[in-house]
């Protein structure tokens, strides 16, 4: 029973969840697009967020079960992110039905940091297995970190178009409060290190 609850395929049938549901809403009424964006891209930052929590965490606490259970399905955690962001877009064109109007908003600022924000989950999202992984090298880890960049521009993207960031703050606060906390750790490691270097003997 345990092995069936931490199987990946169930995981992954919990993270459609919100998915399905938002589709057999527009399925039944396509109207209801409009009010489909927002959630959608709600939930594709809340994915990005439980993916990058894992290493501040882990820097907070150490190695623990639980931790290396949640590291264990990151990837997961981002391709979601990716999916949901996709699931945005499309919901987003859709309500919109104008292609002119779509390409004349995609120059504003608010819209078009989001087309960016996507477009890196996008690459990561593609690259985010072994395979990639092994023929990227070091190169992987680099296309990885771009993940803090398309943070910053989807919190751009959600106050420019809302027209507020209470919202924005709620969301990523806390793993801005977690990741200044890692930095400040790993800081505090370096120095100790230098200063044990630098101790007479």
């Amino acid at each position: 029973m345990l092995r069936f609850l931490n199987a990946l395929p169930l995981f992954w049938a919990i993270l459609a969840i919100p998915a399905a549901v938002m589709l057999v809403t527009f399925a039944r009424d396509p109207v209801t697009a409009f009010d489909l964006v927002h959630p959608s891209g709600e939930f594709s930052v809340r994915m990005m967020i439980l993916a990058m929590m894992v290493s501040p965490l882990r820097a907070i606490f150490g190695r623990r079960r639980w931790l290396d259970w949640w590291l264990a399905r990151r990837r997961s955690l981002g391709v979601a992110a990716f999916g949901y962001g996709m699931l945005h877009l499309v919901f987003y064109l859709y309500d919109m039905g104008d292609w002119g109007q779509i390409a004349e908003e995609a120059l504003i600022f608010s819209i078009w940091t989001g087309y960016v924000a996507l477009l890196i989950f996008a690459a990561m999202a593609l690259t985010s297995n072994a395979a990639s992984q092994r023929a990227l090298r070091r190169n992987w880890k680099r296309l990885q970190r771009l993940v803090y960049p398309a943070a910053l521009l989807i919190a751009l993207h959600w106050i420019y178009v809302d027209g507020e960031w209470q919202d924005m703050a709620m969301h990523l606060v806390p793993l801005l409060v977690l990741e200044v906390a890692r930095l400040i750790i790993m800081f505090n490691k370096r120095s100790g290190r230098t200063g044990q270097q630098l101790a007479p003997r």
